[in-house]
């Protein structure tokens, strides 16, 4: 009887320590997991701020440009850089009344869709 015990208890023993090491082991992927997506996440980020900084930088001085051609055929400099203003206060307008269907529900999409594609793919 008493033998029985033992090997119960032993059994018991060692079913609780592969279930620690199985839910140690799940912790330290879902660790490995979230480190992972969220440098990836960062990596991104980094890479669209230096683009969105470079095409600025680009708009500016297009922008120049097109206010000093502008203003070159118009015979007046001010009235060019006012026609690029004008110009630019309508695109924000625009930009306003469209942002939620063009501009917001594509970016959630897309951080929806990379956040959780990584997921789909790996079989535990």
């Amino acid at each position: 009887m008493m033998a029985a015990f033992e090997q119960t208890n032993d059994i018991a023993e060692d079913i609780f320590e592969h279930a620690s090491d199985y839910v140690e082991a799940r912790w330290k992927l879902g660790v490995l997991n979230t480190s992972s997506k969220a440098a990836n996440g960062i990596a991104d980020l980094a890479t669209i701020l230096l683009f969105i900084l470079l095409f600025m930088i680009v708009l500016l001085f297009m922008s120049l440009s097109v206010a000093w051609v502008l203003g070159q055929y118009f015979n007046s400099v001010a009235l060019g850089f006012f026609g690029v203003g004008v110009f630019y206060v309508i695109a924000g307008i625009l930009l306003w009344f469209i942002k939620d269907e063009y501009i917001k529900l594509p970016l959630v999409n897309s951080f929806l869709k990379k956040f959780y594609s990584e997921d789909e793919d790996r079989k535990y």
